[in-house]
């Protein structure tokens, strides 16, 4: 990961992404943070991190790249439920179960570095802005969730898709990895499938169609948004402001 790479991730100090999107924290509570991370370890494109039925162990923070969650279903195979972006904490969700809930594997090569629970535990505990931050943190990725399960229930493929499009632009953009409607994209079709609820084929017919009509404009692991403001239109979704410092936490 080159040095541009690790300044726009955050790397290698605190774990950031929603801790920050709810508080400016501290330099205390930074360094506490930082205190917790185990040394970076680069992992090739595929390498699976975790595999979902195994004990859970610890978690990680997303220094660099992009990683899959996915739920093996009946049929065997690997659904993908969630892309992770640099600065997201992986894991979380087996937090609160015996089994590890999911599979982590690398989309893009990846750079990440181990949290112990317990560490991460101590930290919260110790921190409750911190721990006011996760919990926020946690309630924002139940909206997206409502979100993405009411588009696919409810609207056509072309408007899952641009849901899911937008969605991904915010988030890279907060990190300052996508600009002027281009971004990366290292999804697979089956991967797209997966995340809106079509097939590999009917994904490629709804890309050609929106390439048609003059919305995206796909690359070598890249897409341009053309016109965000009609992606935005087409989920019919309203667009939430964080909350940013709530005056209703009262932390002392």
């Amino acid at each position: 990961m080159d040095e541009q790479a690790a300044a726009r991730a955050g790397a290698p100090g605190a774990p950031r992404g929603h801790l920050d999107e709810v508080f400016d924290l501290s330099g205390a509570e930074r360094a506490a943070l930082t205190a917790i991370l185990g040394p970076a370890q680069h992992l090739p494109r595929d390498h699976v991190l975790k595999r979902d039925g195994t004990e859970p162990t610890h978690l990680f923070l997303l220094v660099d790249g992009w990683v899959a969650s996915s739920i093996t279903v009946a049929s065997g195979r690997q659904q993908t439920v969630k892309i992770h972006l640099p600065r997201d904490i992986l894991g979380t969700p087996s937090l609160c179960v015996t089994r590890t809930a999911e599979c982590l594997t690398a989309i893009t090569p990846i750079t990440v570095r181990p949290v112990s629970r317990g560490d991460l535990m101590g930290v919260l505990a110790r921190f409750p802005r911190i721990a006011a931050a996760h919990f926020l943190g946690a309630q924002r990725e139940r909206v997206t969730l409502m979100e993405a399960l009411a588009l696919m229930g409810q609207t056509d493929g072309s408007v899952r898709i641009a849901g899911m499009l937008v969605e991904l632009f915010d988030r890279l953009a907060a990190l300052g990895l996508a600009e002027q409607g281009t971004m990366p994209f290292p999804l697979t079709q089956g991967q797209v499938g997966d995340l809106v609820g079509l097939s590999p084929v009917h994904v490629s017919r709804k890309f050609g169609a929106m390439e048609r009509a003059g919305l995206i404009q796909r690359g070598v692991r890249t897409i341009n948004l053309l016109d965000l403001r009609r992606l935005r239109s087409m989920t019919g979704l309203p667009r939430h402001a964080l909350v940013r410092e709530p005056e209703w936490i009262k932390i002392t």
